[in-house]
């Protein structure tokens, strides 16, 4: 819907209902731990692929188990740098907050 040919009557119509895929998207890809420490997945080149196709959204691969590792230390910024360092990787949380933020 989002990336459709619309007139100007047809958007101002639109924009009242508030249309979930009208809205831009960021794609969180959750990969396994150790692919996501080592960088490498098969499917990230396939899926970056997909997401240029529709338009090119930024996507942002990330590891679940491992952010939650990583939230675990607590609300210290700093130990959660010094533990996701520790761990051989960066958090992407900080990422996905701030893609998030300005790109939706």
């Amino acid at each position: 819907m989002r990336d459709a040919e619309w007139k100007a009557g047809e958007i101002d119509t639109l924009n009242k209902h508030l249309y979930i895929t009208a809205k831009p998207t960021v794609y969180l890809v959750n990969i396994g731990y150790e692919q996501y420490k080592t960088q490498k997945n098969k499917w990230l080149p396939k899926i970056q692929e997909y997401i240029k196709s529709k338009g090119g959204d930024p996507m942002i691969p990330y590891s679940a188990e491992f952010e939650k590792e990583v939230a675990d230390v607590g609300p210290d910024p700093v130990k959660r740098q010094e533990k996701a360092k520790e761990m051989g990787a960066r958090s992407m949380l900080d990422r996905i907050i701030k893609v998030g933020y300005s790109h939706l």
